[in-house]
């Protein structure tokens, strides 16, 4: 199997070019990795995509407001 690291999902096959629409299985390996696997529909070729997620960093009180929703008090 071969492994092609990039920084977005890589749906063309390395051996013959053809698109696929999307991976055959994901692997989160840690919080900023994520790998696909995928299978070539045309030609069979199985082949493993690496994909670096961006962490970005929100101070505390950002993050609660981002993931509490806000409640409307009468």
């Amino acid at each position: 199997m071969t492994c092609i690291a990039s920084l977005k999902h890589s749906t063309d096959c390395p051996k013959c070019g053809e698109q696929s629409i999307a991976p055959e299985k994901a692997k989160y390996v840690s919080t900023t990795e994520i790998h696909h696997f995928w299978c070539c529909w045309n030609c069979g070729y199985e082949f493993e995509t690496l994909e670096h997620l961006q962490v970005q960093d929100y101070p505390p009180s950002e993050l609660v407001r981002k993931s509490v929703p806000i409640s409307l008090a009468a």
